[in-house]
């Protein structure tokens, strides 16, 4: 003889809620299949558990109601394999996004214990870098010529950048400018070259660099204003110090959180050094 379940037994067996069976109802998912002519009462039999599993199933591939829906109107298995495929292909995608997402979460988290460890602003100090991968753009514009508009302006090119190739924005977290070593040695302070730190995921490859690992001079500041000032002032203390370059200057920007109203961001202006010979 059939058992029959009430909605409240039948969610407690499948350890759903009565909400859970009532939305799935609605949706035309799995409807009680009895119905009590005297009272009305409409109850779910035994065998619709394995159509419940199913559901479940089917939701923890990430498919919506409305595409288990169709699903089970399907004529077919490739059919079914077809729609399979194309959600594993979406997954796909949403897990390199999740995946970049963490990566730069941790970057943000990093920069901030770097943040909490400088030493005061203005002034310069050693630390070792491990090796970084960037991705370098050409910009229109020159910061020291055009002052924090002009960097504005640069990194908004980058931020294009990214869109136009469809990049994942959560790399724009960490942006940055390069002055190349041989205007850094002669002291000539301009830029046009916009930079996003880059990972291991990331997919386009065409204008990688890598900022070699060694030790490097740095200066941080949260004024803008200040920065050809501490480019200066990072040269003296490299030829104070009897050391000479490696590679090339880098601005990178630690945090733009506004933790004072007259903050816009913090960043930190570095060079790669060794004793000269």
């Amino acid at each position: 003889m059939e058992k029959y379940f009430k909605i409240g037994e039948m969610a407690a067996l499948n350890h759903v809620s009565t909400q859970t069976l009532r939305l799935y109802a609605k949706n035309k998912l799995l409807e009680p299949e009895y119905q009590d002519e005297k009272t009305g009462y409409r109850y779910y039999t035994l065998g619709q558990c394995a159509r419940l599993d199913l559901i479940h199933a089917l939701k923890s591939c990430r498919l919506s109601l409305g595409e288990i829906r169709r699903i089970f109107s399907l004529s077919s298995p490739e059919e079914l394999a077809h729609i399979l495929q194309e959600q594993g292909k979406k997954l796909e995608k949403e897990i390199y996004s999740l995946s970049v997402s963490r990566n730069n979460l941790e970057r943000l988290h990093k920069n901030l214990q770097i943040l909490n460890a400088l030493p005061p602003f203005g002034q310069p100090y050693f630390e070792y870098q491990e090796e970084r991968c960037i991705d370098v753009r050409h910009t229109d514009y020159d910061f020291f010529l055009e002052d924090y508009r002009g960097y504005e302006q640069m990194i908004r090119e980058m931020q294009n950048y990214l869109f136009e190739k469809q990049l994942p924005p959560s790399y724009f977290v960490n942006v940055g400018t390069i002055v190349s070593q041989d205007n850094f040695d002669a002291e000539r302070f301009t830029t046009s070259l916009a930079f996003v730190f880059v990972d291991e995921l990331y997919p386009e490859r065409e204008h990688l660099q890598v900022l070699p690992a060694g030790m490097y001079l740095s200066i941080a500041s949260n004024d803008t204003n200040l920065e050809r000032e501490y480019a200066h002032k990072l040269h003296e203390e490299m030829e104070h110090q009897g050391m000479c370059s490696m590679g090339d200057y880098v601005c990178e920007v630690l945090t733009q959180f506004p933790f004072q109203s007259n903050q816009k961001f913090v960043y930190k202006i570095q060079i790669p050094v060794r004793k000269k010979s």
